[in-house]
């Protein structure tokens, strides 16, 4: 209740202090402009408001892949994705400040049940279709990560100005709406036009967003480092985590790259169809996020305590540390409680 009379009163007055400085304005030389930037500085320390003009999403994808037990509470990806939007839109330790809202790409199969808990919960869930291209040639090292193609179709979402994309399986350790303040997402890279690009994969944008961090070893440091060899490839992402910019042209660069095969080495699925059209010796590499705390794939309770905000692991079975397991029961029993409540 205290935050919600605080972020009264600091609106009331920056309301006010506006009202002021415009009856001053054309004696004082003070412009409109002068007193909305003024306005929008004082409502941005208080939280829950932003000025931030842009339309932002948390995003996922949910298929129904993976021999989804008739009761979602027994279907582990299920909760997993409920886990996850709780933390983004109801847990007070991480979640959005800035009310951005939780988007969750649904395939045809995903049952309605789920979509409407999902619903209830507060996420936008919108169905998604399987990509119209000849993939026969693509075969990933899972069965279940076959609708993982699908993920793509996150780029034709062009009503957003900037997403957050994060797989079902993550695990928060703190609010994520700083990600989009990252100068690696306030300015669009543009094309390395010395670099080449076979003529065969369609046309690029001229300007694109897609930033990340490179994934971490099984076993490393925190923060992960190139110099302490943390990486096993510093130039290689995982899917499960990046910032990107909607834009129908890459969606379209997307197709005809999948369909050409054996263009990239399909074991990956979708994780290097992107590290190969977004890689760093062609015209469209990836950029490294000037932040490295957001994320870590095969997280620690190292990585935890030093305060990383997202660890890439399933809330059931913790992969790495088995220290982990506690902590994620315990974000699960949470969830649970707050919506019976």
């Amino acid at each position: 209740m205290a935050i919600y009379k605080l972020r009264f009163f600091v609106i009331a007055a920056a309301v006010a202090t506006s009202i002021l400085l415009l009856f001053g304005a054309y004696s004082s030389g003070v412009t409109t402009n002068d007193v909305s930037q003024f306005a929008d500085k004082i409502a941005s320390h208080v939280p829950g408001t932003t000025t931030d003009k842009r339309k932002l999403a948390y995003m996922t994808l949910l298929t129904n892949t993976m021999n989804a037990p008739e009761n979602p509470s027994d279907d582990h990806y299920f909760m997993a994705t409920r886990i996850l939007g709780y933390q983004l839109m109801h847990q007070p330790t991480t979640k959005t400040q800035r009310n951005i809202p939780f988007v969750v790409l649904v395939t045809a199969d995903v049952k309605q049940d789920r979509r409407d808990l999902l619903t209830k919960d507060g996420a936008v869930v919108l169905q998604v279709e399987n990509v119209e291209v000849d993939t026969s040639w693509i075969h990933g090292e899972m069965p279940q990560w076959k609708d993982l193609m699908t993920k793509l179709r996150a780029w034709e979402l062009t009503s957003y100005d900037l997403v957050a994309f994060l797989d079902g399986d993550f695990i928060l350790n703190r609010c994520m709406d700083g990600i989009f303040d990252d100068a690696s997402a306030t300015t669009p890279a543009t094309l390395v036009t010395s670099n080449t690009t076979p003529n065969d994969e369609a046309t690029l944008p001229s300007t694109y967003i897609l930033a990340t961090v490179a994934e971490a070893n099984p076993f490393h440091n925190y923060p992960p480092s190139a110099e302490n060899n943390d990486y096993k490839d510093p130039n290689y992402f995982n899917a499960g985590f990046f910032l990107f910019r909607p834009d129908l042209t890459l969606f379209e660069h997307f197709k005809a790259i999948l369909s050409i095969p054996n263009r990239f080495d399909p074991k990956y699925m979708e994780q290097n169809l992107l590290n190969y059209a977004f890689r760093r010796e062609g015209q469209m590499p990836w950029t490294n996020m000037n932040d490295q705390s957001w994320h870590i794939r095969f997280p620690n309770v190292r990585d935890k305590e030093a305060g990383v905000a997202s660890m890439h692991d399933k809330w059931w079975s913790a992969h790495m540390d088995k220290q982990l397991q506690p902590f994620y029961d315990s974000v699960r029993w949470r969830m649970e409680g707050f919506y019976e409540v």
